[in-house]
Order: C-alpha cells, then structure tokens, then sequence
C-alpha cells in the first residue's frame, strides 16, 4: 500500500498538532466527552486498554486519571514524533510504535481498544477495523467523521502547509464494514453523535 497520505512525521507537525490540541477548549472537551464515553461503556473491572492512534498521549492522561492504576495501558502510534511527544510528557505510559493495519497482539488481547480520529486519515479502513476487532476482548470503542453524502466522501486537511487525507463516512457504511469485518464476533454495535460533529461507534464484542 502506498502511503503517501501518512505526513504525520513532517517536519514541526508534531509540535503544531500539540499545541493545537493543548490550546483549544473545544478540544479539551471532545476530549473529555471521548474518555467519558469509554468509562460508561468500558467492562468492570478494566484491566487493560489499548489505544490504536495514541498521538502525544493526551487521551491516555485524561483516562488513566480515572482508572485503576492497575489497569494496563498501551498506546501505538506510527508517527515516531508524536510517541517522543508522549513518551517525554507521560513517562509512566506505554507507547510504542505500530500500525493499525497489522497490529502485534494476539486475539482478544485487550478488554477495550480504542481508535480516534484516525479512519478518516487512512485508506482502506476494513482490514484497519478488522485488526481493532480482532485484537478486542470485550468493546471497541472508534470515531469517525460522517457524511450524509454517499457511504464514503473524500477530501483533504491541510495543517501548517502540508496535506492530509480525509474521509467521511455514513452510518450504513460503517455498520456494514463492521458487521462484515467482525461476522461471528459480534453483540452489538451503537452509534453517537459527538459535539464536535464527529460520530463514536461502540462495539460489544463475544469473548
């Protein structure tokens, strides 16, 4: 697979998209609206999480503040400059450089796996989905941009003066590759509209 739409590494992105994200009260609430969702839909007792996209940690800290310190975190991520972002501002966590399409876990291997806003910057999300799907013991929890347009509409981000791929998606289309990806695995999938525009999928899974 090409990937020419992976810029994340470029040049002062990084830091740019650190301090974008440190400096907006909008994203600070989305924020905290995505980590009270999975405390409201994670199992009990958690033991571990991980999450797919990590970036510079910044969910990991609004979460791990509210869980048990036993609970097990890991964090991947495939843009090396973002996991030095979080590896120097969270010591304590664990983040490790990976790819969502290929992730190095066994089946199950995680009561919740956490995905945000990383399918709309990547092609081809079905085998990506089938990975958070197969590595999920009990719910995966991810967000998407929606489209009201077609099941899928393509488009770029440009942040500083480099170009990013976005997509959006629709419901139906998102039902329809999680169903598809994770048939026999299933317990249910639920929709939620965030305040930021966005749309949170939770997907109970069969252990």
């Amino acid at each position: 697979m090409s990937r020419d739409w992976e810029n994340w590494d470029a040049s002062g992105i990084a830091s740019e998209i650190q301090t974008i994200w440190q400096n907006s009260a909008a994203e600070a609430a989305h924020r905290e609206q995505l980590v009270d969702t999975v405390r409201r839909h994670a199992p009990t007792p958690l033991q571990s999480v991980l999450e797919v996209g990590c970036g510079t940690g910044l969910i990991y800290e609004k979460l791990m503040a509210s869980l048990p310190a036993s609970t097990q975190y890991v964090g991947v991520d495939s843009s090396i400059n973002m996991l030095e972002i979080a590896r120097q501002n969270f010591p304590r966590g664990q983040f490790i450089f990976g790819d969502g399409y290929g992730l190095v876990f066994r089946d199950q291997e995680f009561d919740v796996v956490l995905c945000f806003e990383v399918l709309g910057h990547i092609p081809q999300i079905e085998p990506f989905v089938a990975e958070l799907l197969r590595v999920t013991k009990q719910t995966c929890i991810f967000t998407t941009w929606p489209t009201d347009l077609g099941d899928t509409v393509e488009g770029q981000e440009v942040i500083g003066d480099v170009s990013f791929l976005q997509r959006r998606y629709s419901d139906s289309y998102i039902k329809k590759v999680v169903h598809t990806v994770g048939a026999g695995k299933l317990n249910s999938i639920e929709a939620f509209s965030l305040n930021s525009g966005g749309k949170l999928f939770v997907i109970q899974t069969r252990s």
